[in-house]
């Protein structure tokens, strides 16, 4: 689950939580966990917040990104979530 709106960011850690890490230099290097990965501004995660909390933790955050990123960011997380899964 992401929170970052970074697409560099977003990229290295989906790959390194899916795949294991890119670099080669950390703890999952060759370590695949084959995890799908989503962002906490997709609507079916965001469904299950309460609004209460998703509005005093995460309004600011969806007001300072924009719906154009949230756009990007969501159709990169089901790009991701579209690739095999092994394990």
């Amino acid at each position: 689950m992401w929170g970052v709106t970074n697409e560099q960011y977003l990229e290295v850690g989906s790959r390194t939580v899916m795949e294991g890490d890119p670099s080669w230099s950390g703890p999952l290097a060759g370590e695949a966990l084959h995890l799908r990965v989503f962002h906490v501004l997709e609507p079916e995660i965001k469904a299950h917040i309460p609004p209460e909390v998703y509005e005093e933790e995460l309004m600011l955050l969806e007001l300072a990104v924009g719906d154009e990123k949230i756009g990007k960011t969501i159709a990169m997380m089901e790009g991701f979530r579209a690739q095999p899964v092994g394990g």
